[in-house]
């Protein structure tokens, strides 16, 4: 089972990546925060608009909706296989475009869009700063930044052990490279220069489904590293599938959206 923590590296397991992003794109929650978010960019069609980290293509043909043909939805990823199936699924349709690219090295010249956006894309990468300093190179002067992300350490689980399960979720947290990356983006929004800076927290649900896939194969390596007994890792996954069966499980994400003035 691959970790999610490897979504740094994702062509090391793209079938499962894939996989995983196609359920994100499907789910109802997703799609909301979505559509919220791209609400608040005020897009119209002719603007040019970057996706940093844009995986197979989610959240840019979201925004395609609105830059439409006469505008671009560029979306860049560093998974040349990610990239693959967003082209393929894009269908050659005008205003969109998919490249591979690291985030601190975008294919475009200076000013050349009017806004840029991430998503679930801070929690991966090994210098933030960098890739916002980059963003801001790409977008004109007066065009604005959209960040998203969600915070690992900051999930909520019901359960019948709350500090067995605190345990659990931290173990999970520390497999990411920024699991704080939520509650930072704010601060780093305004170390990279960004003006007019503004915050809002949303949070969403997820389903069991969803919870086996993000925790189980961090727990599981967590085990066999010796970092936490077998049987406890056993015990909360069992305790949650039961609580699914039951229909008691619950479980949330909070994210915040980041946004500021080039």
């Amino acid at each position: 089972m691959a970790e999610i923590g490897n979504f740094t590296q994702p062509d090391t397991s793209p079938s499962y990546f894939i996989d995983f992003l196609n359920f994100l794109d499907n789910h109802s929650d997703v799609k909301n925060l979505r559509a919220g978010i791209v609400s608040r960019m005020n897009l119209s069609p002719g603007h040019k608009v970057l996706d940093l980290g844009c995986g197979i293509g989610g959240s840019t043909f979201t925004i395609a909706q609105f830059t439409g043909p006469t505008g671009l939805a560029a979306g860049v990823d560093i998974s040349s296989s990610l990239i693959e199936v967003a082209a393929s699924r894009s269908g050659n349709r005008s205003g969109l475009e998919f490249h591979v690219s690291d985030a601190c090295a975008v294919p475009y010249a200076d000013g050349f869009f009017d806004f840029a956006h991430s998503e679930r894309v801070f929690l991966y990468l090994p210098d933030r700063l960098a890739a916002i300093h980059e963003m801001k190179r790409v977008v004109r002067p007066g065009g604005r930044l959209f960040l998203v992300d969600t915070d690992i350490d900051s999930t909520a689980i019901y359960s019948t052990n709350p500090l067995l399960t605190r345990k659990m979720t931290s173990i999970v947290a520390e497999s990411m490279p920024n699991p704080n990356s939520a509650r930072e983006l704010p601060a780093l929004a305004r170390q990279a220069g960004l003006k007019d800076i503004k915050s809002e927290a949303f949070a969403i649900t997820t389903p069991h489904e969803f919870f086996v896939r993000v925790m189980a194969g961090s727990l599981s390596k967590a085990a066999m590293n010796g970092i936490v007994p077998p049987t406890e890792v056993d015990a909360w996954l069992g305790e949650q599938a039961s609580l699914h069966a039951s229909g008691d499980f619950f479980q949330t994400w909070l994210f915040v959206l980041v946004s500021g003035i080039v």
